[in-house]
């Protein structure tokens, strides 16, 4: 049986947004027989979201919403999203207050996708602190595990 693949499509404007990719990388790398693919949410492709079997989409916070570069994304995956469909899908943000509202933002957009819920997102004031990356790996595990089944 072959690798199942996660993909974790991310936009950050200071480094922030992609140390909590990295963690929720981390976590999911634990999990035996899945590999992790990172990318910003601009080079990602729609083959590149349809081979996957599982995502995690982060942002900083813009504005209360995510950041235009992950919206995008989701434009772009929309014609896809049947392909999509069904498969385990974690939010992650970043922001200085407005992370959680981001976090809501994506929630809705990410919902036409028809996703498996891995909950709780997370959402990260400034830079990802030792507990934050403990609690992203353990959600990056979660969705590895999701992933398998």
């Amino acid at each position: 049986m072959s690798n199942k693949k996660i993909l974790i499509a991310y936009a950050s404007r200071t480094g922030n947004t992609e140390k909590l990719a990295q963690a929720i990388a981390d976590g999911a790398k634990k999990v035996e027989g899945v590999t992790v693919e990172m990318k910003r949410a601009k080079d990602i492709k729609p083959g590149d979201a349809i081979s996957a079997d599982g995502y995690a989409f982060g942002s900083h916070s813009a504005f209360e919403y995510m950041a235009g570069e992950l919206k995008t994304l989701f434009e772009e995956l929309y014609h896809v999203r049947d392909k999509m469909s069904g498969k385990p899908v974690l939010l992650f943000t970043t922001g200085m207050g407005g992370q959680v509202a981001a976090l809501e933002s994506m929630d809705k957009v990410v919902g036409v996708f028809n996703p498996r819920w891995i909950k709780p997102g997370v959402a990260v004031e400034g830079a990802p602190r030792e507990t934050d990356r403990v609690k992203a790996s353990e959600m990056g595990k979660k969705l590895a595990d999701a992933v398998k089944k």
